[in-house]
């Protein structure tokens, strides 16, 4: 079974006048912590092995897991100080197999994503990693992402340019062996430091994925998951 780990360790400064209690994980939406909506939507999707990589307020985050009913299938990894997408990762790496394994955003849920099907084409493209990408109509707040002709990543563009495009989902399956380009203990970005030297060697994939992008990375985005959720969920 393939595992994942959510990265959930953001202070989420966004959201903190409405939520200043609540690490971002524990933010309610449409009636529930946003991590639950992940670990249900991960789980009915086959993957029922998840690891929280918490940091700020990790231990509400953990307190919260024991009160629920998920029978060890998630675990939770609080980094001993802030270490950036990158080093939050390789800190919960001590509870993954050696296989490959998805990470997500803590934030975020794309609901047309295919976890079997992005699965499938990652094997294909024999890349290191693969980026879940979808399309916005305007891409000024996430930046884009250039592909070429095969489906591979060769270039990110910067925030700020106005227009329709691709945009990191905020959704990766990775081999085991992008741990070791990322050193223990110190603050690493993996979308910033670790994906830019992937397209620049050719090992950087693209799968396109259906949108919406959901992110409730604002006050904004939160109101537009919330309503999504609720009209979409029973």
């Amino acid at each position: 079974m393939m595992q994942a780990v959510i990265l959930c360790g953001g202070r989420g400064t966004r959201l903190s006048t409405l939520y200043p209690d609540h690490p971002k994980a524990l933010v309610p939406v449409a009636g529930r912590p946003v991590i639950e909506w992940q670990i249900n939507w991960l789980s009915s999707n086959h993957i029922g092995s998840i690891i929280l990589a918490a940091g700020y307020m990790g231990d509400k985050i953990r307190g919260w897991i024991e009160r629920q009913s998920f029978q060890g299938r998630v675990k939770v990894a609080i980094e001993p100080a802030p270490l950036g997408t990158g080093g939050a990762l390789k800190y919960a790496s001590q509870l993954l197999a050696q296989t490959r394994f998805l990470v997500l955003n803590g934030d975020s849920l794309v609901p047309g994503l295919n976890f079997q099907n992005m699965e499938t084409a990652h094997r294909e493209s024999d890349a290191s990693a693969t980026i879940a990408v979808t399309s916005i109509e305007d891409a000024a707040r996430y930046g884009t992402v250039s592909l070429d002709s095969c489906g591979k990543i060769i270039n990110f563009n910067e925030k700020g340019r106005s227009g329709a495009g691709w945009v990191n989902a905020g959704i990766y399956l990775l081999e085991p062996s992008i741990l070791s380009a990322i050193s223990p203990d110190k603050n690493v970005s993996i979308e910033n430091e670790i994906f830019p030297n992937l397209a620049a060697e050719g090992k950087l994939s693209a799968f396109q994925a259906k949108p919406p992008l959901l992110d409730m990375g604002t006050p904004e985005g939160l109101q537009a998951m919330e309503q999504y959720l609720r009209q979409t969920v029973n």
